[in-house]
């Protein structure tokens, strides 16, 4: 894709999405009724907790306003791809130009596989210059691989970079 625009990627939990409610409401579901966490957190009951991440949603906005391509790359399962994009697109009002998300049944930690799905956008030409999340062992493991990508690390409804 040559002259296509930068890209900016962005996780969704943590960074567009405040998911505090819903790990809340998981953790004491999983353990009343003897769940699975991960089943229970990514349940379509519980998705409706989420509320939009203030800062993560005005970083989404200006990099689409100031030209940049936005992904999204989150360790959600590929059978929320509709909900995250309509999520996405509820919370910032910007449709991303891809969106990447775990194979059904990847039981992988977080680290493995985002920076396995940012491999697989840059495999499909994005030119990511930037890459939001919420989990400094992600952000480790990208700096590791891909240590030309500038990281930043969102805590709260604030990020710095990392």
């Amino acid at each position: 894709m040559p002259n296509e625009p930068l890209t900016k990627a962005f996780d969704v939990d943590g960074v567009i999405a405040d998911v505090s409610q819903r790990l809340a409401a998981a953790r004491e579901l999983a353990e009343y009724y003897g769940h699975d966490f991960w089943e229970v957190f990514f349940s379509n009951e519980l998705l409706s907790l989420d509320k939009p991440r203030h800062a993560g949603v005005k970083l989404v906005r200006d990099a689409h306003i100031e030209g940049f391509r936005v992904i999204i790359i989150t360790g959600r399962p590929n059978r929320l791809r509709d909900f995250t994009l309509k999520q996405v697109i509820s919370y910032t009002g910007v449709k991303p130009d891809a969106i990447y998300l775990r194979r059904g049944r990847d039981r992988r930690s977080a680290k493995v596989v985002k920076a396995e799905l940012l491999g697989k956008a840059l495999r499909d030409g994005f030119e990511v210059i930037e890459y939001h999340d919420d989990s400094e062992d992600v952000l480790r493991e990208i700096k590791a691989k891909y240590p030309w990508i500038t990281l930043f690390l969102h805590v709260g409804d604030t990020f710095q970079k990392y």
